[in-house]
This record gives C-alpha cells, sequence and structure tokens, in this order.
C-alpha cells in the first residue's frame, strides 16, 4: 500500500510540475511534427486574429528577454501547442526578417535570426508556466503568436472629436459626457464590463471588442440610445449575455466567441436588425433558435462550422442578407425559400450539390454567391428570379453550361471560373445583357485559347462585356 501511495504521490508531482517543452523551429523532428499535427486542431487564421490578450503576454515576454529595439527588423513566431486544460504543451519558436525588410531576391543571412531564437528559447520556459488559454480549454488546439521587435513611432495625436472616446483613461477623463456618442474600448484588456459606460447616456456605438469577456450584462435603460454594441473576440458563451430588453438596438456583434446558439440576449432587442454570429461553433442550432427574430435583416453565421441549417430559418421573415459562408452545408431547408425579402444569397464555400428547387420563390434576390461547392446543375425554375444582377457559381462541377443563365436580361456579372467546361459554352452568346464574365481555370482555356475561340471572344467583346480568361 505505501509502495503505491509512493508512486501515486510521485506521478502526481510529475503531472503538477510538468513544464512546456520549448524547441527551435528547426530542431522540431519530422515525427514530432506529424505528432503534432495530429494530436492539436490547428486553429490558425489570420495573424491579427490572435487575442490581444495573448499578443500582450508575449510581447511583454521578449521585452524582458531581448533588447527588442536593438533587432527591429526582426519578429518571432511562436507555435503554442496547447491542452485541454489551456496551459502550452509545447512551443515552436522561430525569428525572422520583418515582411517589409526581408529581401526575397537575396539569400539572407540567418545567424542573427537563428541567435534570437536559440536565445530567446533558452530563457522562454519560467515566463510560461501560469500562461492559460481560457478560449481554447476543452480541446488540443495549436495557435500562432507573433512579436515584431519594431516599435512604431508615436505619431502626432489627431484631432480629437468630441463624440469619440478611445480607451478607459480617457472614458474616466472625459468631462462633457453628454456629447459622446461612440466609446471604443477594444483590446483594453477588459475581464468584466467597465462602471464607466453609463457615464455616457447618448452613447450610440459601443466596442468592446477583443478582451477577455467571459460574463456580459448591459443595462440598456442607463443607455437608452445605444444602437450599435460590439462584443466579438471575447470569450462569451450562450448563457452569460444578458441585455436587457430595449428598443433602440440595431446591430449587435458577436462573432469569435464560444456560442453555439443564438443567444436570448438577442431575442431582448426588438428592434435588432444586424445579428453577426460568425466564428462560433454554433453547434447548438434547432428550430427554435430562430423565434422572436423576424425584425434582423442581415444574418451573419459565416465560417461557423454548421453540417445542417435548421428548417426553423423560415421565421426570420424580415431577413435580406444571409452569410452561409465557409460551413460544411451539403443541403439547404426548403423552407429557405420562404424568405421573401432576401436580397443577398451567400453559401459559398461549403459541399453544396444543388440548390433548392423553389429557388424562385426568392423573388427579391439579386445577387448569389455559391462558389466553391458541388454544383453540377441549376434549379429549373431559376430562370423566374428577374432580379438577378450579379451571379457567382465560380469552382464547382459544372461540366455543361446551365441553360438557365441565358434567359436573364439584367444580369451584371457571372462568374464560372475554375468548372469543368471540355469547350467554349457556345450558350453564352445568347446573353442578352451582361457586363462582367468570368471564365479562368476551366479546361477550355490552353494555351491557344485565344486563337481557338477569338469569334466567340470578340462576339462577347462587340457587346461591351468585359471577359477575364
Amino acid at each position: 500500500m505505501r509502495i503505491f501511495l509512493t508512486i501515486f504521490l510521485l506521478v502526481a508531482s510529475l503531472g503538477l510540475s510538468a513544464q512546456p517543452v520549448v524547441l527551435l523551429q528547426k530542431d522540431v523532428s519530422k515525427e514530432l511534427a506529424q505528432k503534432l499535427n495530429r494530436e492539436y486542431q490547428n486553429n490558425e487564421g489570420p495573424v491579427n486574429q490572435t487575442p490581444h490578450s495573448v499578443r500582450t503576454v508575449f510581447d511583454n515576454i521578449y521585452r524582458q528577454i531581448l533588447q527588442t529595439d536593438k533587432f527591429k527588423e526582426y519578429m518571432a513566431w511562436n507555435k503554442l501547442y496547447l491542452n485541454a486544460e489551456g496551459k502550452i504543451d509545447y512551443l515552436v519558436v522561430s525569428v525572422t526578417k520583418s515582411f517589409q525588410l526581408a529581401d526575397g531576391k537575396k539569400k539572407e543571412d540567418t545567424s542573427v535570426a537563428d541567435s534570437l531564437a536559440a536565445a530567446v528559447s533558452a530563457q522562454l520556459t519560467p515566463y510560461l508556466s501560469d500562461f492559460v488559454s481560457r478560449r481554447t480549454i476543452g480541446t488540443k488546439t495549436a495557435i500562432t503568436v507573433f512579436v515584431s521587435f519594431y516599435n512604431r513611432p508615436l505619431t502626432e495625436p489627431q484631432a480629437r472629436k468630441d463624440s469619440v472616446v478611445n480607451g478607459l483613461a480617457e472614458a474616466m477623463a472625459t468631462k462633457d459626457t453628454l456629447k459622446v456618442k461612440t466609446l471604443a474600448l477594444g483590446q483594453n484588456l477588459l475581464t468584466s464590463i467597465p462602471e464607466v459606460i453609463y457615464r455616457f447616456p447618448n452613447l450610440e456605438e459601443l466596442f468592446l471588442g477583443d478582451n477577455d469577456l467571459e460574463t456580459v450584462n448591459i443595462d440598456m435603460a442607463r443607455l437608452p440610445k445605444l444602437r450599435q454594441l460590439d462584443l466579438s473576440r471575447n470569450i462569451l458563451r450562450d448563457n452569460s449575455i444578458a441585455i436587457s430588453k430595449n428598443k433602440s438596438l440595431e446591430l449587435l456583434n458577436l462573432q469569435m466567441n464560444l456560442i453555439t446558439d443564438v443567444p436570448r440576449a438577442a431575442r431582448n432587442c426588438k428592434k435588432l436588425e444586424t445579428l453577426w454570429l460568425g466564428n462560433n461553433r454554433l453547434s447548438g442550432l434547432t428550430n427554435a433558435s430562430f423565434r422572436k427574430l423576424r425584425q434582423v435583416k442581415d444574418l451573419n453565421f459565416y465560417k461557423a462550422e454548421l453540417a445542417v441549417l435548421p428548417k426553423g430559418i423560415r421565421k426570420m421573415r424580415g431577413l435580406e442578407v444571409l452569410d452561409l459562408y465557409y460551413n460544411k452545408l451539403e443541403t439547404l431547408p426548403k423552407s429557405i425559400t420562404r424568405l421573401k425579402r432576401l436580397t443577398h444569397f451567400a453559401v459559398s464555400y461549403n459541399q453544396l450539390t444543388a440548390l433548392p428547387k423553389r429557388m424562385d420563390k426568392l423573388k427579391s434576390v439579386h445577387t448569389i454567391y455559391a462558389h466553391h461547392n458541388h454544383l453540377s446543375k441549376l434549379p429549373e425554375r431559376i430562370t423566374r428570379m428577374k432580379k438577378l444582377r450579379i451571379v457567382d457559381l465560380g469552382y464547382n462541377w459544372l461540366t455543361t453550361f446551365p441553360a438557365e443563365l441565358a434567359s436573364f436580361t439584367n444580369l451584371e456579372e457571372l462568374d464560372l471560373s475554375a468548372n469543368n467546361f471540355p469547350e467554349f459554352p457556345m450558350q453564352l452568346l445568347q446573353i442578352r445583357k451582361l457586363d462582367k464574365l468570368h471564365l479562368r481555370g476551366n479546361p477550355f482555356l490552353g494555351q491557344d485559347a485565344e486563337r481557338k475561340y477569338s469569334d466567340q471572344l470578340s462576339q462577347l467583346k462587340s457587346k461591351n462585356i468585359e471577359v477575364f480568361y
């Protein structure tokens, strides 16, 4: 029993004292790279999507380790492999010359960069023990944090508008609070909503993006004129958002949080017109998610990992813009054709094999973005959509020209790029009105395409159609 207890305590102590493994990029073996790619979900996006608080932590670490002002032409790339507790398992470091100063024509001398990387990697570990990524808790994730050693020179202060306040310090110091219409508190390392927001009773725009807010409770009675609220890039979950009932809020931005369903708070905003929920994992959507949102005109589900769009979407009768870019949709619900006021239909970067058969019911739609799908044909009744102006069907599986497209008389732009047309689609010559036509990336456009199809291209150009091929 004593031996068992000793072993247990030893294992426990080892777990508690586990330190992040810091490696230089050049020292990462092929086997380890494969292991890391396999075990850690790659959460990469644009570098500027790395949370401000995380970038700040690493900026401060590097300032303590190096005199970064002496190496202002360099930048460090830190690839963090985070465990399910949000702690760092591995950190892979590389140092390069910054984008502006690196000369791509010459073979750069990497000795300074390599020396900097070695110096940093040797000293990083003690600074990492308290680091926790609260946004990624629950999954093993990989993110990249870059640190620029270049400090931009201070710019001349711009003329300050009485109606705009930037930052907490300015918000607390402002005397004439009645004139303030816009309060910008983004990237202020906030972990809670500051009471100072209520100093401005005439506030119309409140920006709280890219902080570390985990709960939000906003009393709209104290902000009776607030029209726009930006809570994007925080750590908010479904039940951590409270917004009191109001008739003023028109735009609610909740992108890049940890939300799985349309939050109840949105239904308290009786005049809400724009609801952005993109870059959340909306795995909890149901038919009930869309109730009491009839007044919303612009709905953003961009990159929300949707495999199914509930048929309850039909309840959003006032919807004009629907953004479903970058999801995993293979089909769309028939009920989507009940959105009579829809003008923009954006379903690009999905896995759709067909558009709804009764697309023609969407009589107000003038713009269709359906590129990067698996479409091989169009619904026959699409010809009844007389208001269509822009149709983007690029990067699909079309092998024959959809005859339906030739019937449109008000079309301004048609994109058929990167489909599988083996020959020039002669039906294109039947289109009566068109401003721009995109054909790049189709098989028929070989090296001699301009000579082979000169007559057809000339006919199109004679109609003042700008052709991209």
